[in-house]
């Protein structure tokens, strides 16, 4: 089983969002399938494990166990909520889903709040008159209103995220229990040939683990014959003994792996 990028290019990896899933959040929007043409166990709902720090590290423990990293989201976001990478999770039928999130920016600024004032003044007094010797006193009062405005800043903080999940579902029991990757250029330069296949990772008591099959390896014969990936298909099946060769620290050697009856449940 190849995986379609190393898992520290998945922010650029390529693919679409798989077929039939519609889009609901973000994390379904920038869903990376990071496998293509295998076929994993579907389970019911997601379970939130933690991640190392180490995305290799954390995709090839996670294989170890039988289980493989099947797609990716990543992108940057205001908040640093996490449910609705659940939710998509278990639209997918992951068995797990591994999240980080990290603050990467915090801008504080202030907005300003306008709002109308008005100002209203009484003026009371008392007013006599003198005519003719006689006499008269009376009081007045009267209202005046100013309108205007007044504005005030309000503090905002502005925080971005970015986030991350990956998703991972169980693998049934096929092959030899190995994650391969393409050749580098500089190995098919050492090898001379692009008929080989090199092994990333090695799931627990599979038949390469028990064969003694080590992360690096590069298969680059399968009974006698240059490495073709059909051919290897159809020979790994329960019950048969593959004889491939194999290099190793530039050196090459011969190894059988055997297949148990009982490795495709």
């Amino acid at each position: 089983m190849a995986i379609a990028r190393p898992i520290a290019m998945i922010i650029a990896a390529l693919g679409a969002v798989t077929p039939g899933v519609t889009q609901a959040n973000d994390w379904e929007k920038f869903y990376q399938p990071l496998i293509k043409g295998a076929t994993f166990i579907p389970a019911e709902a997601p379970e939130v494990v933690s991640s190392s720090g180490n995305p290799d590290s954390d995709v090839e423990g996670m294989w170890r166990k039988g289980f493989a990293a099947i797609g990716v989201s990543a992108f940057n976001s205001p908040n640093s909520k996490t449910a609705d990478a659940i939710k998509f999770g278990k639209k997918l039928k992951a068995r797990y889903v591994m999240l980080g999130t990290k603050l990467t920016s915090s801008n504080t600024t202030a907005v300003p709040f306008t709002m109308p004032t008005s100002n209203t003044t009484v003026t009371n007094g008392t007013a006599s008159v003198n005519s003719g010797g006689r006499f008269a006193t009376g009081t007045y009062s009267g209202t005046s209103t100013t309108y205007g405005s007044q504005t005030s800043y309000i503090p905002i903080t502005v925080n971005r995220f970015d986030k991350m999940a990956v998703y991972f579902a169980e693998v049934p029991k096929t092959g030899i229990g190995v994650m391969t990757r393409d050749l580098t250029p500089e190995e098919v330069a050492a090898l001379e040939t692009r008929r080989a296949i090199a092994i990333r990772f090695v799931r627990d008591n599979s038949p390469a683990y028990l064969a003694d099959i080590l992360p690096g390896d590069i298969i680059t014969q399968l009974d006698g014959q240059p490495f073709d990936g059909e051919k290897w298909k159809v020979a790994a099946v329960p019950g048969a003994t593959l004889r491939v060769q194999i290099v190793r620290g530039g050196q090459r050697r011969l190894m059988n792996i055997p297949i148990a009856a009982d490795w495709h449940p």
